[in-house]
């Protein structure tokens, strides 16, 4: 590459492009980081934290001589500091000592080697896709990936395209819109998400029997999941499903090969589960050590933060969506945390409310006594000592610290208890509403729920889930084995230029549509097993479309359901809506629809359409920009406005106003017409007249809704652009001429242990371990 400028090297790194899916992935998270310098400082800055938690909890466990601090002596640093304190190191410290050293130099190898890569990825955003290194922070993704699809088509050709013997996994002529990229980028948080969704991962810590009853019972599957425990999840599953090349190993889609990839998932679960009990001992030091330097810090600066909640990682894989991009979901999580927080709040424990405010009370009541002193007799604030070496100043820091913390816990005098409203707010933003909580969302039952999803994360929880996380891989996970390779083998399909994927993140509806949901399901509407939990499928699908309104989909399903989507809208438009102001957020628009208002089909009907009423004017997609602009991305809520169809097939595709109804808040049987517009049938705007006028002309004859709760108009606006393409279909299929399959190989753990360390074979069979 000598002699070539930067826009040279830049195009010819795109086109010697071997694996898309890791290029892509680079490509994004390079724009997460905030472009080459950020990206750079943060991996730096990282390196020297890891560092300093190393070579200072070094310095404190085996480099002072602590029988030489004396309490009655005038004692210095240097009187106590050890010399050459690393060559008398033996025992645990020596083997803690070398084991972290050994990962710090494998860290800044890794670092030296990165930047590379990113004086690569800065090249390609700067010359290719013209976007300077000071804009990236400001550029929308969407605009990214139009760049992207425009050199895609000024440059089709790739290293792909050159490969001999090309198979239907090539993506040399591979469109890359959104949809395409964001399959790539997840191609496996995909799997995650929907392992998460359907429940099949045994999350439940095995206690011993004898302290099973005094423990309550978790009727789900379990919800502790740690970083550490994640970490050995994504392991052990991904690194399973995937080969080194980032594609789905095809034994996993052949059942004669069942048996031998269940057991062998057990064994990596079990294996995984020895060697995070032999290394807990050194990643509970490591996690004391950081842990009590970043809380101190914390604490140190706003004490009241000790009973702030964070969601759990449990809870971030369930609210997550099929791909959603992680800066969509960070930012929707972001915009939650003030209402979640007023949320749990309306359930304040009476019991520790009482004894804050006796606590608050008496350390109160000795701060003010001290400031008095001090401000009587200045020389007491140092001098004068009330226990043996602590002074007034010692003591008035740790009542104000007690008192901060004490008042953290009341809750406001004047708070307003409305649990119901709030809560709905709450599932504005994390799209998560359980079968369960239906006619309950003011009760204590769903709201114990939120507090175990939505926990205070503490220094100890941390240590402890790295002293659970062995027993859970090693007795529980084992057990789901067989369900997670029959999930593998029956929700991945094949997509030409793609490869293969879940299943889900297509957004399939013919074969994983949810009627309850409006989807228009057809070969498997009754089969539960095949459509996803809590209508996570059409949430992420009217999600994904939010945030990129300039994506049309090519399936003609999929554009159904969004021209159902805005006759429903047209149908149930209201010009005001109840909200609790929160600080920080503006107030939502109106006429949209929240997908959330989906899960009203397992209530009554008389309680679903009130319900459908209050979730229409509570809930809205606040806009970035104007009336025109893109939606905020990792908003909620579904501004149907812009979901609205147009084009030759976009009329309505209901015989009657009941039957719209239906698609949101589902009758007792759950059913929805399925069929689409005759040819009687008005289309385009004039069916959502015609609809409309339906309801005034037929009034409660035709339906059960009334006529003034519909809009004045009856229209809507429409943002979606040509939704239909005529004739195009998903292209599923074995991928053309079906390969040979690749022989199975016993890895044994050697080979388990040198895919831990990277050092696993490139080439021939995949090892099943």
């Amino acid at each position: 590459m000598r002699g070539l400028d930067d826009y040279e090297k830049a195009l010819w790194n795109w086109v010697n492009v071997y694996n898309l899916d890791a290029f892509l992935q680079e490509v994004y998270y390079y724009y997460e980081g905030k472009g080459i310098y950020s990206i750079a400082l943060a991996r730096g800055l990282n390196l020297l934290t890891v560092g300093f938690v190393i070579g200072f909890s070094t310095f404190l466990l085996g480099c002072i001589d602590y029988s030489g601090i004396r309490h009655h002596k005038h004692t210095q640093l240097s009187d106590v500091i050890v010399h050459h304190c690393v060559s008398r190191f033996s025992g645990f410290t020596l083997v803690f000592f070398l084991l972290f050293t050994a990962f710090y130099v494998w860290q800044m190898i890794s670092y030296a080697l990165g930047i590379k890569r990113l004086v690569d990825m800065y090249n390609f955003y700067t010359h290719l896709l013209k976007i300077p290194d000071a804009d990236i922070q400001t550029i929308s993704w969407s605009e990214v990936v139009r760049r992207i699809g425009a050199i895609r088509e000024e440059n089709p050709l790739t290293a792909l395209s050159s490969k001999k013997g090309r198979t239907s996994d090539d993506t040399a002529t591979a469109k890359l819109d959104a949809h395409d990229i964001a399959n790539r980028i997840m191609r496996q948080e995909n799997y995650l998400i929907a392992l998460f969704n359907k429940e099949l991962l045994d999350l439940r810590v095995p206690w011993p029997a004898f302290l099973k009853p005094f423990l309550s019972e978790e009727n789900s599957k379990g919800r502790m999941l740690t970083q550490a425990l994640e970490w050995n999840l994504r392991f052990s599953l991904m690194e399973y499903l995937f080969d080194d090349h980032g594609k789905v190993r095809k034994v996993f889609l052949k059942s004669k090969n069942r048996a031998v990839l269940i057991e062998g998932l057990r064994r990596r679960f079990i294996f995984m589960g020895i060697l995070n009990a032999i290394f807990a001992p050194f990643i509970v030091l490591y996690f004391l050590m950081y842990s009590f330097f970043r809380y101190f810090e914390q604490y140190h600066k706003d004490p009241s933060s000790a009973g702030g909640r964070r969601y759990t990682s449990f809870a971030q894989w369930k609210f997550r969506e099929f791909n959603e991009l992680p800066h969509v979901f960070i930012r929707r999580l972001d915009e939650s945390y003030p209402v979640s927080n007023m949320y749990i709040g309306q359930f304040p424990n009476e019991k520790m409310t009482l004894v804050m405010r006796f606590v608050a009370f008496i350390a109160g009541s000795f701060a003010a006594v001290l400031v008095l002193a001090t401000v009587i007799d200045p020389e007491l604030f140092l001098n004068f000592e009330i226990t043996e070496h602590r002074t007034i100043l010692f003591y008035l820091g740790v009542f104000s610290a007690i008192l901060t913390v004490a008042r953290g816990i009341i809750p406001e005098d004047n708070r307003v208890f409305d649990p119901e409203l709030l809560m709905t707010e709450v599932i504005n933003y994390t799209h998560y509403m359980p079968e369960e909580w239906k006619g309950q969302l003011h009760s204590k039952k769903a709201s114990s729920i939120t507090s175990s999803l939505y926990t205070s994360n503490t220094m100890l929880s941390e240590i402890v889930s790295v002293l659970l996380t062995p027993f859970i891989l090693w007795f529980s996970l084992p057990e789901c084995a067989p369900a997670i390779i029959d999930f593998f083998r029956e929700f991945t399909v094949h997509v030409d230029g793609r490869g293969y994927i879940c299943s889900f993140a297509e957004f399939n509806f013919e074969r994983h549509g949810n009627v309850k949901f409006g989807a228009p399901s057809k070969a498997r509407a009754n089969d539960k097993k095949m459509i996803s939990n809590e209508g996570k499928m059409e949430k992420s699908f009217l999600s994904f479309k939010a945030a990129n309104p300039e994506w049309n989909p090519t399936d003609p399903s999929g554009s159904l359901y969004l021209s159902r989507m805005a006759d429903i809208n047209a149908l149930h438009r209201y010009p005001y809506y109840r909200q609790r102001p929160v600080p920080g957020l503006t107030p939502p628009y109106e006429g949209a629809l929240h997908p959330a208002a989906f899960e009203a089909s397992y209530m009554d009907n008389g309680y679903e359409y009130d319900q459908a009423l209050r979730q229409s004017r509570l809930m809205a997609l606040r806009r970035r920009g104007g009336a025109g602009g893109m939606y905020g991305l990792g908003q909620s809520m579904m501004g149907m406005s812009t979901l609205m169809a147009t084009g030759p097939a976009a009329g309505s595709v209901y015989a009657d106003p009941t039957h719209a109804r239906s698609a949101i808040l589902g009758d007792s049987q759950g059913s929805v017409l399925l069929g689409a517009a005759t040819a009687d049938t008005p289309t385009g705007t004039g069916a959502l007249a015609s609809s409309s006028a339906t309801v005034r002309k037929g009034g409660a004859s035709t339906s059960t809704i009334q006529p003034e709760d519909l809009a004045p108009d009856g229209g809507v606006g429409s943002g979606l652009g040509e939704s239909y393409v005529d004739g195009a279909k998903p292209r599923y299929g074995a991928g053309g001429k079906e390969e040979e399959e690749e022989p199975l190989e016993d890895g044994g753990v050697l080979g388990l242990l040198a895919q831990i360390y990277g050092h696993g074979r490139k080439d021939g069979p995949p090892v099943v371990m």
